[in-house]
């Protein structure tokens, strides 16, 4: 699979699709691969990628879902298995890991999971991640918090594979 729509994800995560076949793949099984329900990772992608963002709705996991604990578990048995669709962290895709562009339509456009299109807003599949301090916030945590806005800091998320903060003005 190249390509999938979000549509698809949502179809395929609740169950309505089970076979490769169904998406233009091979006749195989699809494996499903999540994170445990106490994961925020977990929690984001049931309610923005399974309901596609629709509060009221209330789709689930298809309970064929293998729960891993980790990210490194999703990674390890997606390079395994070539029946396998797992979702995780943008710092957790290694080269070795096939990734699928996603698109909101069949008409596109389709984007792959890289820093240029989640920073510009074209990813569909990426949630912004928040910090928070007490307004009496000891020394050592604000500089801490200070820290982490940085350029060096910033390098280094990139670094690790991750999305830096965009610049804001």
């Amino acid at each position: 699979m190249e390509r999938l729509t979000l549509q698809q994800i949502s179809d395929i995560y609740s169950g309505k699709i089970t076979n490769w076949r169904e998406v233009g793949g091979e006749n195989r099984p699809i494996v499903l691969l999540s994170r445990e329900t106490n994961s925020g990772t977990h929690v984001y992608f049931l309610e923005e990628v399974i309901r596609l963002g629709q509060a009221d709705d209330t789709t689930l996991f298809s309970p064929d879902t293998l729960l891993l604990p980790s990210s490194e578990g999703i990674s390890a048995e997606v390079r395994q298995n070539p029946n396998a669709i797992g979702y995780d962290g943008l710092g957790y895709v290694t080269p070795d890991m096939k990734t699928v562009d996603v698109g909101l339509s069949f008409e596109g456009p389709f984007w792959s999971p890289t820093v240029e299109t989640v920073n510009a807003g074209q990813y569909p599949i990426a949630r912004e991640l928040y910090m928070y301090s007490t307004a009496a916030a000891s020394d050592a945590i604000t500089t801490y918090l200070e820290w982490i806005l940085s350029p060096e800091a910033q390098r280094i998320v990139l670094d690790l594979g991750f999305i830096p903060v965009a610049a804001t003005e």
